[in-house]
């Protein structure tokens, strides 16, 4: 299983991003992964099951999900839904920090709080009609959430193995960007160890206890997604996918493939 970084960026003009939930068709799963923003989950109709950490949460209807900075997490939606996803840059509670680039929110799934909901469902109905003067009435509304956030989910006093945790997923996060710029080219755990200043088996660990997953699986994921992307163009053989996206040749994005999709590349391209 992986463990991925995701960027997130704000839309244009505005300090945050919202849109419905890619899930909502059901039959969906996405895997375990992580970020520097906070992210708000907001189900209006069905179900979702959240996975953070090692805990198990399932949301229904007018139900939300806080996910905090650097917060590992997954989601299964296997029936269809429909989910607000609000997404706010993590500087945007810089006057609000409890430690360096730090803020916890805590928040129980089944405790409903109508207020929030309603705030979130609005600010995506006017995001939506972008009526006259829709921009500032978006922020106007949004700026009600975040005072929300920091008024009545705000954790002040944290863990230090919280903060801890925080630092180093944000480490390995500028290394995983790297990664995901450079996964093509010959990259090993003892050059990226070199590039950002540790030793090979310091970084090694890094992976392991922070996110869960070795530096070679993680490679490997960022490489096998993009040789789907290839194999679902049509562009592109089975052995041109493999040796575009960092493969040795076509048994070795077999041998992944096969293992994560339980089928080989040829029949997944024949499927497509």
């Amino acid at each position: 299983m992986s463990f991925s970084h995701e960027l997130v960026v704000p839309e244009e003009g505005l300090p945050f991003k919202i849109f419905l939930f890619e899930g909502r068709e059901g039959n969906y799963h996405r895997e375990k992964h992580w970020h520097r923003s906070i992210e708000i989950f907001a189900v209006c109709r069905g179900s979702l099951r959240f996975y953070l950490e090692d805990r198990l949460w399932d949301l229904s209807e007018d139900e939300f999900m806080i996910v905090n900075s650097n917060e590992v997490h997954a989601i299964d939606s296997p029936d269809p839904n429909e989910t607000v996803v609000l997404q706010i840059p993590l500087k945007m509670f810089e006057n609000y920090f409890t430690g360096e680039q730090f803020i916890w929110f805590t928040h129980e799934p089944g405790k409903r709080d109508e207020r929030f909901m309603a705030l979130i469902k609005e600010l995506y109905q006017v995001h939506c009609e972008k009526g006259c003067g829709y921009d500032m009435k978006l922020k106007s509304i949004f700026y009600n959430i975040m005072y929300l956030l920091v008024k009545d989910y705000r954790l002040t006093e944290v863990d230090e193995g919280f903060m801890r945790k925080n630092r180093n997923l944000t480490r390995l996060s500028s290394i995983t960007s790297y990664m995901k710029d450079n996964y093509a080219g010959d990259l090993s755990l003892e050059e990226i160890a070199r590039i950002f200043g540790y030793s090979p088996t310091y970084l090694s660990r890094m992976f392991q206890k922070y996110a869960g997953i070795t530096f070679k699986s993680y490679l490997q994921s960022i490489r096998l997604g993009y040789a789907v992307k290839d194999l679902e163009s049509g562009r592109y053989s089975v052995t041109e996918a493999a040796l575009r996206n960092g493969f040795s040749g076509s048994k070795a994005l077999a041998r992944a493939f096969r293992k994560k999709y339980g089928m080989l590349p040829s029949e997944y391209k024949k499927k497509g």
